[in-house]
């Protein structure tokens, strides 16, 4: 009977078999995937990427905004370099540490966002080598492979995507170093210059 029948896929219901009326976010799925597919195709590599290249964003932006409030401490930064004497000295090292650390920040912040891809086989679920081939090329490729050759594919994607993962935070940790040392040189910049203003 075919009320009997067990569903091939889920959560399709017998009235609705080819899930016409599911929401978008509950696609019909295999009741019994095999386990290394289930893994290689819900392995969660692009939510550490963007996080990745959001943290390196997000110093940047931080960085702009200390830049921004030593440009309005500007008039007691020119008055200090105007008198001469140790605190003329000490805020210029201050300031040039605090240029230079900055600009690492910027250029390692950089380096997380750009992507370096790695020099590894091509798979059929990696954007660069898709646009690699044309059309029907892409087409015949897919349709021409079986289960296991779809997986070997995910299983590249995912290996090389954690090669760039790793590169990336690699650059974001040496990005994180250099601006937490240039933001403690910030911030007695600003407590000199604020001081001063409060006089």
């Amino acid at each position: 009977m075919a009320g009997d029948e067990t569903p091939n896929f889920h959560p399709a219901n017998q009235t609705d078999p080819v899930g016409q009326n599911l929401f978008p976010d509950r696609i019909p799925v295999a009741r019994h995937l095999d386990p290394a597919a289930a893994l290689a195709f819900r392995t969660p590599l692009q939510e550490h990427v963007l996080s990745a290249d959001g943290k390196a964003a997000g110093m940047l932006t931080l960085l702009g905004m200390m830049f921004t409030v030593l440009a309005r401490l500007g008039s007691p930064l020119a008055e200090i370099f105007g008198t001469g004497g140790w605190p003329r000295i000490g805020c210029a090292l201050l300031l040039g540490a605090f240029a230079v650390l900055a600009f690492g920040t910027v250029v390692q912040a950089f380096r997380t966002i750009s992507p370096r891809f790695p020099n590894v086989a091509p798979s059929l679920a990696f954007f660069g080598d898709i646009a690699r081939l044309n059309r029907d090329e892409y087409v015949a490729q897919m349709e021409a492979l079986s289960a296991n050759e779809a997986l070997e594919q995910m299983l590249r994607y995912n290996h090389t995507s954690s090669i760039i993962c790793l590169s990336k935070y690699r650059e974001l940790r040496r990005a994180f170093r250099l601006f937490e040392y240039s933001f403690f040189l910030w911030l007695a910049l600003v407590i000199i210059l604020a001081t001063r203003v409060l006089r």
